[in-house]
C-alpha cells in the first residue's frame, strides 16, 4: 500500500464515516459504504488529481450511500432511529441531551439537506466544496442549507422548555 494513500485513509477516513453515518443512520453500514469509497480511491489512486483528493472521496461516500438508500426496502427507510454513536470512531466523546437532540434532528432531515449541514455545518467545509461534493450549484447549496437550517430550529424550538 502506498504511503500516500495510507495518509489520505488516515486523514480522511473519519470524515467520510461520519458523513455515511448521517445518510445512513447505520453505523455499519456506514462502515461498509466508507469502505468502498476507500476501495474506490485505491483502484483510482493514478486518475485522481492529488488536490482533490478529499472532495473526490467524500463525493463518492455520498453517492454509496445514496444508492443504499435507493436500494433499501421502503419499510426501514422510517425506523426509528437511535442517535447516540455506539461504534465509530467518535465512540468515546460524551454527548450531551442537546448534542443527542440536535444528532436526531439532523437525521431526520431528508436528502440533500442532511448532508449539506452535515459537510457545512458539522465539517466546516466551505460553501464551494460542498458545492463540489454534492454536485449542486453554489446558489442551490445556500438555498437548501438555509431551509435546513430553518427546518433544525422549527425541530429544536419543540424541544426547548
Amino acid at each position: 500500500m502506498s504511503r500516500e494513500y495510507r495518509q489520505w485513509v488516515n486523514e480522511y477516513q473519519d470524515q467520510a464515516w461520519t458523513l455515511a453515518r448521517y445518510i445512513l443512520k447505520d453505523p455499519s453500514e456506514a462502515e461498509d459504504a466508507t469502505q468502498e469509497a476507500f476501495v474506490k480511491l485505491w483502484n483510482n489512486r493514478n486518475a485522481i488529481d492529488r488536490d482533490r483528493v478529499k472532495p473526490w472521496l467524500k463525493r463518492v461516500t455520498r453517492n454509496h450511500c445514496l444508492d443504499r438508500l435507493r436500494r433499501r426496502r421502503p419499510e426501514t427507510e422510517f425506523e426509528d432511529y437511535q442517535a447516540a454513536d455506539d461504534f465509530g470512531p467518535a465512540r468515546g466523546a460524551e454527548q450531551s441531551e442537546l448534542g443527542q437532540i440536535l444528532k436526531g434532528a439532523i437525521s431526520a432531515l431528508k436528502e440533500p439537506y442532511r448532508t449539506l449541514v452535515v459537510l457545512r455545518d458539522i465539517q466546516q467545509h466551505s460553501y464551494d466544496e460542498v458545492a463540489g461534493v454534492t454536485e449542486l450549484s453554489l446558489s442551490q447549496v445556500k438555498v437548501y442549507l438555509h431551509r435546513a437550517r430553518k427546518q433544525l430550529r422549527e425541530q429544536l424550538a419543540e424541544v426547548r422548555p
